[in-house]
């Protein structure tokens, strides 16, 4: 993981974000670019780290999702609440 690197975590960001950016300028959808990227990531991850750990990084993934959510909509619900007043 490069977790304890991240201005080579900010570095790659970026360049990702420019090559979806110009994919777009190409013609190509967004949701094709962003799911052929998360595709292919994932197929490297698997390769490099093996399923077991890639299983435990794509649940970690999703908790952290789920959790935003749940705040997400808890602020939404106050948020509702407090304009009622």
């Amino acid at each position: 993981m490069i977790e304890d690197l991240p201005e080579i975590r900010d570095q790659l960001s970026r360049h990702w974000q420019k090559a979806g950016i110009d994919l777009v300028k190409h013609g190509f959808r967004p949701e094709a670019i962003f799911e052929t990227m998360l595709t292919v990531g994932l197929a490297g991850f698997v390769e490099m780290h093996g399923k077991e750990a890639s299983a435990q990084r794509l649940l970690s993934l999703a908790q952290r999702l789920s959790e935003q959510v749940v705040k997400e909509a808890e602020a939404a619900e106050e948020a509702k609440r407090a304009t009622k007043n």
